[in-house]
């Protein structure tokens, strides 16, 4: 197999398709392109969600806490708790781990979020650190992704691959000096690193959004193509109104990535009814939170997403940054 999510096919027969009972207070379970469980407990809604970090080494902290927490967010669901499990190689120092928590501690205290709970170990079965973890929340209402209709509008906030861009920076500075990427644009790169999270602005638009995702690996054409597939949707977007900051286009482009493929935390897609765009707009301008609105939910055609003059059928675009670790 290869590295990065699995087809959507082999995820569905041997992941999706084997998950025990049925139980009817789930009202959310797994499925592609959707981000996180939504259980009825009570008239309220739990979401939870469970991402593994295993890319970057450097921001892995802050990864940890900002990957899972995003998908409560878009849920329209507060995070509210965090569950982290750390796997460190033999070999690894206290410096190491140092790193690791104390980024979990930064991220954990911005967005309000209390780690619960996790566990830590020193494992043969990692070659890097590596972390996995589960974040939680309770709310009144809840967002699917699979809730995008005809005439929707589609908004993103910030840019195209920034995630990617940050990792590069981080985990491959020297390299991508080398290659050519202005030390400027590497430092402001490395500062997308607190860009990551998306929970202001997705719970900001959760009483107006029809849908909302986050865009991880694939990037932002995969995002889009998982709520095109889960809402039984096509989308077309503009691309010359999607967003790419300068230093992303310069990282990606010197190692050979689309930004628009490869890792988008800190991008919210949400889809909007055109007649409460205006609002939707309004809200984000209030958190200074940069978006653009670049596309329109279609009835269903033949495709997902169609952006200027590429057409994506599947829910799966493979993410060339994986190819470097």
């Amino acid at each position: 197999m290869k590295i990065g999510k699995l087809p959507p096919d082999l995820l569905q027969r041997l992941v999706i398709a084997r998950r025990g009972v049925a139980r009817r207070e789930v009202l959310v379970g797994p499925a592609v392109g959707e981000d996180a469980a939504v259980i009825d407990v009570g008239g309220r809604y739990l979401a939870v969600h469970t991402d593994p970090i295993s890319g970057s080494v450097k921001l892995l902290g802050y990864l940890a806490v900002y990957i899972p927490t995003n998908d409560i967010a878009v849920r329209g669901v507060e995070p509210m708790w965090l569950s982290t499990a750390l796997f460190l190689p033999p070999g690894a120092d206290d410096s190491v781990l140092d790193m690791i928590t104390r980024q979990i501690d930064e991220a954990a205290g911005r967005l309000g979020v209390m780690v619960v709970g996790g566990h830590t170990e020193v494992t043969t079965a990692v070659t890097r650190p590596m972390a996995v973890a589960t974040a939680m929340g309770v709310g009144d209402r809840y967002v699917s992704t699979g809730g995008a209709r005809p005439g929707d509008v589609v908004i993103m906030t910030k840019s195209a691959g920034q995630e990617a861009a940050s990792i590069l920076a981080t985990d491959f500075r020297e390299e991508a000096l080398r290659r050519g990427v202005k030390p400027e644009a590497v430092a402001r790169a490395e500062r997308l690193a607190l860009e990551v999270s998306v929970a202001r602005e997705a719970l900001a638009l959760a009483d107006l959004a029809t849908s909302m995702h986050d865009p991880t690996e694939g990037g932002l054409a995969n995002g889009l193509a998982e709520i095109a597939y889960a809402s039984g949707v096509s989308i077309d977007v503009d691309r010359g109104k999607v967003v790419v900051y300068r230093e992303v286009e310069a990282l990606c482009g010197a190692f050979g990535i689309d930004p628009l493929e490869t890792l988008s935390s800190g991008v919210l897609l949400a889809t909007v009814p055109r007649g409460r765009l205006d609002e939707a707009v309004e809200r984000l301008e209030a958190l200074g939170v940069p978006h653009a609105v670049i596309g329109e939910v279609k009835p269903p055609s033949g495709y997902l997403v169609r952006i200027g003059g590429k057409i994506y059928t599947r829910p799966y675009v493979e993410d060339k940054l994986f190819t470097f670790f």
